[in-house]
């Protein structure tokens, strides 16, 4: 096995040693040390190690940046990634290479290397730009391949991807993301240590890591609901596995478990949910205990009701009606709703989004219906929702103000999604080849908008455009053709299949680490507003973004914000 968090600290001189027999800190040793390693050139002078922020738009071409050391602030149960980029300038390909991480240690604490995961980032081809794009052609960096998996000659077959060791062809890049988890209780402070890249076994390169920990704890909790979408019977056949069997759970467990990590909350999960009949109402197989793991457990925020008998009115009602019971006995009734008509776009699902929604009131009143369309009508001429929807689930491009605050203010709820790149008009669009701070901005904006929910129609949508796992690894794209017409680069897939780097279950996409981000930055806002400086958060965030069109394009805007917040968070 692969061992990616070893821990190699550089050894101090003898006299740094004695320096700490006569009381001198840890952290001083370690701040000297650090100076040295900045200091301190590569061996190859062909290669250029520098340290990239999320945020960055960093292709297999793009040149080094100047940042040689990665500085960085977090709270505990809070992730703080950073990238590290290598750069080969020279004539011939750098093989064998590899990254280690040590302990970060401050002056009477340490965070074990154990919590930061590293991958490799395996670039995507993009033929021809997603539509809409202001980038070009090139090589993006998508798919994160974890380093804790076997080495080929391990495995029981050849893996098609393999995080380390690795190779940079000339005048190419290749990055490694490093996902640094700050654990629960970690004590507020400065904590320092190393990256090192080697080449076999021999130091290439080193370069500093500091962590500033807030004094304040992020909740397990995820305050920005959600639905991810599930997996479909067309998944499942791809990935070769049987319904009802032990793999069958297995990897329903690993791709809810995938998500919820990144704070994106997946479609319920359809064994949660109990038989239901005519005469004897719910059929209770243990499904009360499998939802309050889940909610409880796991973290699930959002529960999806089947919508169950839509062409039977009558017994429609009754299955509705029992489930509402279930469900509020359970104290789940809140948080859970029915999905209305997708996408209502003719004035026939404008009439039917009504019966739905008439049919769900007289079921139980206290049931929320959702409904993937903005407050405002899309045709006067076809009448309005309002009365039939609860949570309405706007599309960034689409959102009115005026009707949205109205809605809020009968005590509706406001969602938001996002869907191939249907604007044009400055809204954020989530394709691999578009900047980073697209996945950022909608949950700053959210906050201006008082928007509790987001929904992303699937991030397994591997079925209608791959003959192969290796397939959707080389060609993640929505559209035509990935060379001619429109294309949708990463549209509805955030996660890559396992098996082909050999991993059960999921490979996460770096677009799903920055919505993790971005909901991270949301619960500052959260927790804030609970120290009573909701006004301060406001102002602070308007400052960041003030509509889905006009928002900030700089990081370090995000990053100055993040700041602020975390000072309003811990000024008791």
């Amino acid at each position: 096995m692969i061992k990616t968090n070893e821990i190699k600290l550089k050894k101090l001189p003898n006299k740094g040693y004695n320096a700490l027999s006569r009381g001198i800190s840890v952290m001083h040793v370690l701040l000297i040390s650090s100076l040295i390693l900045l200091f301190t050139a590569c061996n190859n002078k062909d290669v250029t190690v520098w340290v990239a922020s999320p945020w960055q738009h960093v292709l297999q071409n793009t040149p080094p940046d100047t940042a040689r050391a990665a500085n960085l602030t977090a709270s505990s149960n809070e992730y703080a990634p950073f990238r590290i980029i290598v750069h080969n300038s020279g004539n011939q390909q750098l093989t064998d290479l590899n990254l280690m991480l040590s302990n970060l240690i401050s002056n009477d604490s340490e965070i074990s290397s154990e919590n930061i995961k590293l991958y490799r980032a395996h670039y995507v081809n993009v033929r021809k730009p997603s539509r809409f794009s202001p980038n070009p052609a090139g090589w993006y960096p998508d798919a994160l391949i974890p380093f804790s998996v076997p080495k080929p000659e391990e495995s029981s077959e050849a893996l098609t991807y393999v995080a380390a060791p690795f190779s940079v062809d000339t005048e190419k890049n290749a990055e490694i993301w490093c996902d640094l988890y700050v654990p629960k209780g970690t004590k507020p402070g400065t904590y320092m240590g190393t990256a090192t890249l080697t080449q076999n076994d021999n130091t290439l390169s080193e370069v500093p890591v500091t962590l500033k920990v807030w004094d304040f704890e992020l909740p397990d909790k995820i305050s920005m609901r959600s639905n991810f979408g599930g997996l479909s019977g067309e998944v499942i056949k791809m990935l070769d596995i049987h319904p009802g069997t032990k793999e069958y759970k297995e990897i329903h467990y690993l791709f809810n478990k995938e998500l919820i990590e990144n704070r994106a909350v997946p479609a319920t999960p359809k064994d949660v949910w109990p038989e239901w009949n005519e005469k004897e109402g719910i059929i209770d197989h243990g499904e009360s205990e499998r939802m309050t793991k889940l909610v409880e457990d796991n973290h699930f925020n959002a529960l999806n009701i089947p919508f169950r008998y839509q062409n039977e009115p009558e017994k429609c009602k009754a299955y509705l009606a029992d489930m509402a019971k279930w469900l509020n006995k359970l104290g789940y009734l809140d948080i859970s709703y029915v999905y209305l008509r997708d996408e209502p776009d003719y004035p026939e699902d404008y009439v039917l989004v009504r019966k739905q929604g008439a049919m769900i009131k007289a079921a139980n009143p206290r049931i929320p219906r959702m409904c993937t369309e903005q407050t405002i009508p899309e045709n006067t001429e076809w009448g309005n929702l309002y009365g039939a929807v609860d949570i309405w689930c706007a599309q960034w491009g689409k959102w009115d103000e005026k009707t949205a605050v109205e809605r809020l203010a009968k005590g509706e709820q406001l969602w938001s999604y996002t869907a191939l790149c249907q604007f044009n008009d400055g809204s954020p669009l989530w394709q691999i080849d578009m900047d980073p701070l697209n996945f950022r901005s909608p949950m700053w904006v959210s906050w201006h908008y008082d928007i509790t929910g987001f929904l992303y129609w699937s991030s397994v949508y591997w079925r209608c455009f791959f003959a192969s796992l290796t397939d959707i690894w080389e060609y993640p794209h929505y559209g035509d053709n990935p060379v001619s017409g429109n294309n949708y680069w990463g549209e509805a897939v955030l996660l890559y299949p396992g098996k082909p780097a050999g991993i059960k279950g999921f490979v996460p996409s770096i677009r799903l680490k920055l919505y993790r981000e971005a909901a991270e930055d949301y619960e500052y806002m959260v927790l804030a507003t609970e120290k009573g400086k909701k006004e301060e958060v406001n102002k602070i965030v308007e400052e960041v973004a003030s509509t889905f069109q006009v928002w900030s394009h700089e990081p370090n805007a995000y990053e100055k914000a993040r700041e602020q917040l975390a000072k309003l968070i811990q000024n008791k």
